[in-house]
């Protein structure tokens, strides 16, 4: 059947073409498990393969308009790039006792953040496909120290209340120089809509500290009245209730922050993602994220709960259900089914890994 019947034109000349995602659990946790075995048996060099391994998973299992995405990086190229962290950080981790290198080595790195990131964006887009169409980017470390230096200088002067433009600058940039084919995707301005997500983060953060507080609450309540905690404490003092209580209030503490960070990371995507646009000379289309608010409190307070209770063995879980909530609620308003894209042949690979595992390794925010 043609995707133009399945995604028949609704009023107002739109199609809508949703994705989809049919990754299943049990078959994420079998890949994950093997490859953390491996990756413990060859002291973290399987690591390489196993990353290939997942993104195949994951984009492999997403669709978009009948079209499935693919990941195509090299595990060499992956591996070279994981040495050169390793690099990084043991020259960092050795410093510590030379003040004057150790801050050397903090301004280097902070120096070609921008740098890294334009090699971590081309390796990571280059090797990324649609409908067998490489993404790719354009843009310069010129560029991206511009954009970067515009952002921070916003941050400083406004002293972090200008946030949402310094966000929304970086985020053009890396945006802007993105493409499928030849399909250039565009940011559109979203302050005040990130300024509204802030507040929204806000509002969940004091929901989820409730939250936190009822069940901590609960739990001690059970503890007190059934004689556990008086227990503790005759038979191994005082002291041991005292870690007890610490490590306790830790671990709800650990729920909090994870849980709001969670949801922070998440409503600002939306925002981005809501206001991305795909445009070409015969093609206008933009990004549609409707996954509500409600759902998004429920889903990051229960999957940082069930990766404290589990000690982090429910990570395959958790994945593949924000995944799987993210993508069905995601979807492209489009003028016409994308039959319209033509392919983009050139810079279809790039091997160069370096910036990519540099990135991870400094938590740069790449924004995809």
């Amino acid at each position: 059947m043609n995707q133009r019947d399945l995604h028949p034109t609704p009023p107002g000349g739109k199609y809508v073409l949703p994705f989809a995602f049919t990754a299943s659990t049990r078959a994420y946790y079998r890949l994950w498990l093997v490859n953390m075995v491996l990756t413990i048996v060859t002291l973290g060099i399987y690591s390489a393969w196993a990353k290939v391994h997942t993104q195949k998973y994951l984009l492999g299992h997403t669709t978009l308009d009948g079209g499935r995405f693919d990941y195509h990086g090299k595990p060499i190229a992956i591996l070279k790039g994981r040495l050169i962290m390793l690099l990084a950080l043991a020259a960092w981790t050795f410093s510590e006792s030379l003040p004057l290198l150790h801050a050397a080595i903090a301004l280097l790195a902070v120096a070609a953040a921008p740098w890294l990131g334009v090699l971590a964006l081309r390796f990571r887009l280059a090797n990324t496909s649609w409908n067998q169409m490489r993404f790719h980017f354009s843009g310069s470390s010129a560029d991206s120290y511009k954009a970067f230096a515009k952002s921070w200088a916003l941050l400083i002067l406004s002293l972090g209340l200008a946030w949402p433009w310094a966000t929304q600058v970086k985020q053009r940039f890396i945006t802007g120089h993105s493409a499928l084919g030849q399909a250039r995707l565009q940011l559109q301005p979203c302050s005040g809509a990130l300024y509204r997500a802030a507040l929204g983060t806000a509002l969940a953060a004091v929901c989820y500290l409730l939250g936190t507080g009822i069940i901590g609450g609960l739990i001690w309540q059970t503890a007190t009245l059934s004689g556990f905690a008086h227990g503790i404490a005759v038979r191994f003092g005082e002291a041991a209730l005292t870690q007890l209580d610490i490590v306790f209030f830790g671990m709800t503490s650990a729920l909090w922050v994870m849980a709001t960070l969670g949801y922070a990371r998440m409503a600002i995507s939306r925002v981005l993602i809501n206001h991305t646009t795909l445009q070409l000379a015969t093609l206008e289309a933009r990004l549609v994220w409707s996954l509500p608010t409600r759902q998004m409190l429920g889903l990051h307070f229960s999957n940082a709960l069930a990766l404290l209770l589990s000690l982090g063995l429910a990570w395959p879980w958790i994945r593949i259900r924000t995944l799987r909530l993210q993508l069905q609620s995601l979807s492209l308003l489009s003028s016409s089914d994308l039959s319209a894209l033509p392919l983009r042949t050139s810079l279809n690979r790039l091997d160069d890994a370096r910036g990519d595992e540099l990135a991870e390794l400094m938590a740069l925010d790449l924004g995809w």
